[in-house]
């Protein structure tokens, strides 16, 4: 059933000119709530991909998500690579098809900061019992995840506050997606590993950021991209951060999560 979203005063993807579209070459997406809904990837959002790849789109997921899982869907999914661990690292399929990592930084230097992270966020959460490390924390290559709202059920939205401001207090990097609390050391983002992406891996020139590139997120955690790529979607579960969210996307579907991707794919494709 389509949702009207006016009261967000983003403008429906259905109402956009296709025009506005045709130079698109590259769909950079967050994952969870964004490809996925009600922790499952639907079976047309999967479609979707394959479809997307078929037409000729490069997809690469950006997420805040483990290196093990991202290891996974750059491997099996339709996708160009995942961008992961909030931008720490690039995964992406080489033609010989070995999986090549590409870190934002030097990955022993990188792994021995989460090391010392990981004592700073354990010794924090002595004082929040109702969050814990997210499961996929072994998984983790460069960062450290607290679990909110994945596994910890009802979500724990106050405490996710309280949080970010001790860890922000303490001079952390930190930002919430829809499920974990993302806390890692240094200077990068999912903007700044997708720019170096899109320069140095494929080429792109700042100009061609402008049409050629979309990115599709819902949560305050995809401000970097919103704020940066004029072709933002954010699907509709993204209605209830946006009073609290500076940048927002350029518009909306009409569905959520997993079917709101869909709901593009079908745009774009003209079905």
């Amino acid at each position: 059933m389509l949702v009207t979203m006016h009261e967000t005063g983003l403008p429906q993807l259905s109402a956009a000119s296709p025009l506005l579209f045709s130079k698109v070459k590259y769909i950079l997406t967050d994952i969870d709530d964004t490809l996925t809904w009600e922790s499952s990837l639907p079976t047309k959002t999967f479609q979707a991909l394959g479809r997307l790849q078929g037409a000729g789109y490069k997809i690469i997921p950006v997420t805040g998500g483990c290196a093990g899982w991202s290891d996974l869907i750059a491997r099996l999914w339709p996708v160009a690579g995942v961008i992961t661990e909030g931008g720490a690292c690039f995964l992406s399929k080489e033609q010989d098809g070995r999986l090549r990592y590409r870190y934002w930084d030097d990955p022993e230097q990188m792994q021995t900061n989460k090391i010392h992270l990981l004592h700073t966020v354990n010794e924090v959460l002595k004082d929040f019992p109702m969050l814990k490390l997210a499961q996929d924390q072994a998984y983790r290559l460069t960062d450290v995840a607290v679990d909110y709202a994945q596994d910890v059920i009802p979500k724990e939205v106050t405490a996710r506050d309280q949080l970010l401001t001790r860890l922000h207090s303490l001079g952390v990097q930190a930002k919430a997606s829809s499920i974990h609390v993302n806390i890692w050391q240094g200077q990068y983002d999912k903007y700044a590993m997708a720019h170096r992406v899109l320069t140095e891996h494929y080429g792109l020139t700042e100009d061609e950021f402008q049409d050629s590139v979309m990115y599709v997120g819902d949560a305050p955690n995809d401000e970097s991209m919103f704020a940066k790529f004029p072709l933002s979607i954010g699907v509709a579960n993204i209605s209830q951060h946006l009073d609290s969210m500076v940048h927002r996307p350029a518009m909306i579907t009409s569905l959520s999560g997993g079917y709101g991707f869909a709901e593009l794919a079908d745009y774009l494709l003209g079905q």
